[in-house]
């Protein structure tokens, strides 16, 4: 279950702001609809996977409905006098919410960011399938018709919306079309290109971007508590993304990342016969343990992306910065066009295996192509 911080109840001018990691141009867009009075019926949040889509999408949902914002709220901050149950007017969302940010500690925001807010709902690709189905959309629908019960605002936020199957789009196209006045939709997606476009020209559209590899290791070092030598490597792995970030700086991901890389020096002095054991290896776990093999690959891309960006000379964008001495030997060894065919083939071996390609022939391709040092026969 994903958790946003409760904040404390005290707060001082110096500390008015969201609980947000950058996405300063995005926050103020949304506090400024709130203090205006102006909040679109529907929003679509959109970058890459880990960039805090979320957790934005959520913390506005704690904006729109915290106790001490809302109606009936005093402007020193106390809680609502009727428990947070005033009808919301229908041009603002209380007389001195002002943009301020969710305090954090009412009974609201603590659901919220517990995920427990029977109002404020988070719908998603529900395992075993691959897909928004229209099972997952119709039970927002009937619910959006009827009034909120404990909340200024009925927040829903659709995961993935790139992945709505396109009757369950239709669906869903319905309600943004023609909402009920005190319902939010939030959309979030990596692809708004792949998003129905009739469901994108209707939302709000939102884009949120990776923050700098400095401002992230910063982040990581002053409120996570890293080590700045590890919060620069995390920061540089992650793409700028702090979900990202947090996933990487788990000690068990960096030791399998140390192994993958290891595991592609020793490919590269590899046989025929050893690399077609490794590919071999790979397709095996691919029917139960696709990831894992995706892992694989995408660390062998990165790989061969920093050689290549030092041999252009460009080595402040690469990203295995505790492995600068092997990406520089790689770099001096194998010509870039050799380097660049790499990249094009573990590229073009992702794409195929989410084809549903034969697996095994696409990773003994993969794994043979593979750049050869001098020792490999």
């Amino acid at each position: 279950m994903f958790l946003l911080a409760p904040r404390p109840s005290s707060r001082t001018p110096d500390l008015m702001v969201w609980d947000i990691v950058g996405h300063d141009r995005a926050v103020d867009l949304l506090r400024r609809g709130i203090a205006r009075g102006r909040v679109s019926h529907a929003y679509l949040l959109s970058g890459p996977a880990g960039v805090g889509k979320r957790t934005l999408a959520l913390e506005f949902a704690r904006a729109l409905n915290c106790e001490r914002l809302g109606p009936g709220a005093t402007k020193d901050g106390e809680r609502c006098t009727d428990g947070g149950r005033s009808e919301p007017s229908s041009s603002v969302l209380g007389p001195w919410s002002g943009g301020e940010p969710p305090c954090g500690a009412c009974r609201r925001c603590r659901l919220i960011g517990r995920g427990q807010h029977p109002e404020v709902r988070v719908i998603g690709v529900e395992p075993p399938h691959r897909i928004i189905r229209i099972a997952d959309i119709a039970p927002i629908q009937a619910e959006a018709q009827l009034r909120p019960a404990d909340a200024w605002r009925k927040v829903y936020i659709i995961e993935q919306a790139e992945l709505l199957h396109p009757d369950a789009a239709s669906r869903l196209l319905k309600t943004i079309e023609e909402p009920p006045e005190a319902v939010i939709m939030i959309l979030t997606t990596v692809d708004p290109e792949a998003t129905m476009e009739t469901i994108v020209s209707r939302c709000q559209h939102v884009r949120l971007r990776p923050l700098t590899r400095a401002a992230l290791a910063d982040h990581l070092v002053r409120d996570r508590g890293l080590l700045p030598d590890r919060a620069v490597l995390v920061a540089a792995l992650s793409g700028g993304t702090v979900g990202g970030a947090l996933c990487t700086n788990d000690d068990t991901s960096l030791e399998k990342r140390a192994r993958l890389i290891d595991d592609l020096a020793s490919l590269i002095d590899a046989d025929r016969v050893e690399r077609l054991s490794y590919a071999r290896g790979l397709a095996d776990r691919w029917s139960g343990r696709p990831e894992s093999v995706r892992d694989t690959l995408h660390a062998w891309l990165r790989w061969w992306r920093d050689v290549l960006l030092l041999q252009r000379g460009l080595g402040e964008r690469i990203v295995n910065l505790d492995r600068r001495s092997a990406l520089e030997r790689d770099a001096a060894r194998f010509a870039p066009t050799t380097i660049a065919a790499a990249i094009a083939q573990v590229r073009d071996t992702l794409m195929m295996l989410d084809q549903n390609v034969n697996a095994r022939l696409a990773l003994d391709v993969v794994a043979l192509g593979l750049p050869r040092s001098e020792l490999a026969a």
